[in-house]
């Protein structure tokens, strides 16, 4: 599938936004509503998200305002070009809180929460370089595809709407299951086969689309983020995004925010690439580009490792040292673990300077694993490290548990893949020290099936904490126990406005505004920040 032509022509609107500096937040302007398709349906279920978003998640759904801004222009003017209806930009509401960035446990990744395999089908690429469900505009672009289509199997955009959450089969079922097309009356409570998620999945919706439209009336204020404004620049070789940020002289965190599908900090090996760049720098990087080559360009030489390559056999090629090789791309082991792309710096043109955060992106990239023992099985492995059996094995996918061999690499730890996907860990840790931000210390009754892994993350905390806090001295913990936690994730909803970070060692402002969910611009706007240097130890405000 291809995509539709012209996607640099959404641009042309908000360059006028900026040069004329009138901007007024037309998209969610009740007026917009005079011309609805999809008609608003008030029920219990409507009233039930309206009260919760303006009285318990009212904080949330201001951050969701604000970071909505940043993208909704851009959205309608994809939605209106491929003929679905415009009401539908408050959709990624419902999805992800216009969240490009945001992976879900199951995997749906993105603004409009795509599956790797959906995605695909739409023309959505997943590699090691990118992730183009995290593309605002590509991923904006196959979701009014996959809406169009569905509805024209379905002739009612409720029932698309209810099949873009539960799958197309799963509605059409439920069709001849109850013998309705009525999407209100086939998530009625009396009927169970959609899930909950899917009976409120349209009510939710249009919840969140009459508070968009109505936010003053009911309190909310003027949304603060402001639109992507950029341009394109085309690149015909591979690029490090830290030497184009020094060339147009921005931060690296902008260049991140406006290309959230690169997945590392270097353009795809592909004939060519198109980047985002903020307006009126394009003349000024097409000039520079002219002028430097290949290798000041990238900085780094690009090896693939298969699994179980040596890492000195790769060293030596490059007249690196095993342990330097290692270091620059986070590896723990001599042997490279799966298939992947190892960073090599090209001597006679690196500047270590320029890629010190750069080095540092790599090391998160890496997983931290556990090395088979004789005499271990994935349940000791899972209850050494305070998970699961099934945590493990969705961290392990592919891996016989059955089956396991001296020497045998387990993944023990989520980052690798929270860094990969933008998400937060939920293990960031295994010290004893408390996490920072705001929190609440609650009491956690254990249910059958828990782990402390799993109680850590729900809380947004870590394992050792919960142990330090509850007084435990193992990972075995029982149903029915008691345990002390602080609640990390409550805590910061409640004092959203107030929440306070510092800043520690690899960190960077566009890492910091992923794992709180908000955006650079507002984090440099609320701290007072002009350029994008922070330090370890500095106390930033996230609003």
């Amino acid at each position: 599938p291809q995509f539709s032509d012209n996607l640099e022509s959404t641009f042309d609107i908000y360059s006028v936004v900026s040069k004329e500096h009138e901007f007024r937040f037309g998209p969610h302007d009740s007026e917009y509503g005079k011309y609805d398709t999809i008609p608003l349906v008030e029920n219990s279920r409507f009233d039930y998200y309206v009260k919760l978003f303006t009285g318990r998640y009212k904080s949330v759904f201001q951050k969701w305002l604000d970071r909505s801004n940043e993208y909704i222009y851009i959205v309608r003017d994809i939605l209106r070009r491929e003929g679905v209806p415009e009401e539908l930009v408050y959709l990624p509401f419902t999805e992800s809180g216009f969240n490009p960035s945001v992976t879900s446990r199951a995997g749906a990744t993105g603004m409009w929460q795509f599956m790797k395999g959906t995605g695909k089908v739409y023309g959505l690429d997943s590699n090691f370089w990118v992730e183009e469900r995290r593309d605002f505009e590509k991923s904006t672009d196959a979701a009014a595809r996959h809406l169009r289509d569905l509805h024209d199997r379905l002739g009612d955009w409720y029932l698309a709407m209810a099949a873009y959450n539960a799958g197309l089969g799963k509605v059409l079922r439920a069709i001849k299951r109850y013998d309705t097309r009525d999407y209100f009356v086939m998530s009625q409570r009396k009927y169970r086969y959609l899930a909950l998620e899917t009976k409120d999945y349209v009510p939710k919706y249009l919840a969140l689309r009459y508070l968009a439209r109505n936010y003053q009336e009911f309190g909310f204020e003027t949304p603060s983020g402001q639109p992507q404004l950029f341009e394109r620049v085309t690149l015909y070789r591979q690029a490090n995004l830290y030497v184009i940020a020094s060339i147009i002289e921005t931060d690296i965190e902008t260049l991140r925010e406006m290309n959230p599908e690169l997945m590392t900090p270097m353009t795809p090996p592909v004939e060519e690439y198109s980047l985002r760049i903020p307006y009126g720098k394009k003349d000024i990087l097409e000039k520079e580009l002219e002028h430097i080559t290949d290798e000041e360009l990238a900085q780094f030489h690009i090896e693939f490792a298969r699994k179980g390559t040596y890492i000195s056999s790769i060293s030596k090629k490059y007249g690196l040292t095993r342990d330097e090789l290692k270091n620059i791309n986070g590896l723990r082991h001599n042997t490279v673990l799966r298939d992947t792309y190892l960073f090599i710096p090209i001597e006679k043109v690196y500047d270590a300077e320029l890629n010190v955060a750069f080095v540092q992106e790599l090391k998160r990239y890496n997983p931290k694993v556990h090395i088979v023992r004789r005499g271990d099985s994935m349940y000791r492995i899972a209850h050494k490290y305070g998970m699961s059996l099934y945590e493990l094995m969705a961290l392990n996918r592919g891996v016989n548990a059955k089956i396991i061999r001296p020497g045998q690499s387990i993944i023990v730890s989520d980052s690798y893949y929270n860094a990969r996907s933008g998400r937060k860990s939920s293990s960031r840790s295994y010290s004893s020290k408390t996490p920072s931000g705001s929190y609440n210390k609650t009491t956690h009754r254990v249910r059958s099936g828990e782990s402390l892994w799993s109680i850590a993350n729900r809380y947004g905390t870590t394992i050792s904490q919960v142990k330090s806090s509850s007084g435990l001295s193992s990972n075995i913990i029982r149903p029915g126990q008691k345990l002390t936690v602080f609640d990390y994730k409550s805590g910061s909803s409640k004092t959203a406005s107030n929440d306070k970070y510092t800043v520690r060692s690899g960190d960077s402002l566009w890492t910091i505004a992923k794992r709180f969910g908000t955006s650079v611009s507002r984090i440099k706007q609320k701290n007072n920040i002009k350029g994008s240097s922070i330090h370890p130890g500095n106390v930033l405000v996230i609003d």
